[in-house]
């Protein structure tokens, strides 16, 4: 009977530290998309921040917006990458300089772009919000941190 009741506090202990600690991978859960670069965030063009792009799923479900896959600091050409050393896409500045109050793209260069990646929804403290006074188009669309991405 006291074998029984000493495994009672270990076993009880266990179960909390495994509960705990499966928690904790859910939160780390990456997820996982195709879909395609279809525009940018305009305020981060007209304020020169680091350029935010708009992805939309091959599915046409989802409509993201990330700030990871540029260049630190602002620069035009503009480059999409994971990593600094692997850059996936140059993108031209006329595609910028031209829809400068749309987030889009023009139709005719949704399918130029292709991307598939691994996401998480970003929490608060990782969520990008530029100070933009002249703009008038706020972008509400889901804020994801990119964890890798191929062509």
């Amino acid at each position: 009977m006291k074998a029984k009741v000493k495994l009672l506090p270990f076993l009880l202990l266990v179960f909390i530290m495994l509960t705990a600690n499966c928690c904790e991978k859910d939160e780390e859960k990456s997820n996982y998309a195709e879909g395609y670069i279809v525009g940018f965030d305009p305020c981060t063009i007209n304020h020169q921040y680091r350029i935010g792009y708009v992805i939309i799923s091959t599915d046409l479900k989802d409509t993201l917006v990330t700030y990871n896959l540029s260049d630190p600091s602002y620069k035009m050409p503009a480059s999409v990458l994971f990593n600094l050393s692997d850059t996936l896409y140059k993108i031209p500045e006329s595609y910028f300089e031209n829809y400068r109050n749309s987030p889009f793209f023009p139709k005719s260069l949704r399918y130029e772009y292709p991307i598939k990646f691994s996401f998480s929804i970003a929490n608060e403290d990782e969520m990008i919000f530029n100070l933009c006074t002249t703009d008038i188009l706020f972008l509400d669309f889901t804020q994801v941190i990119i964890k890798s991405a191929i062509k």
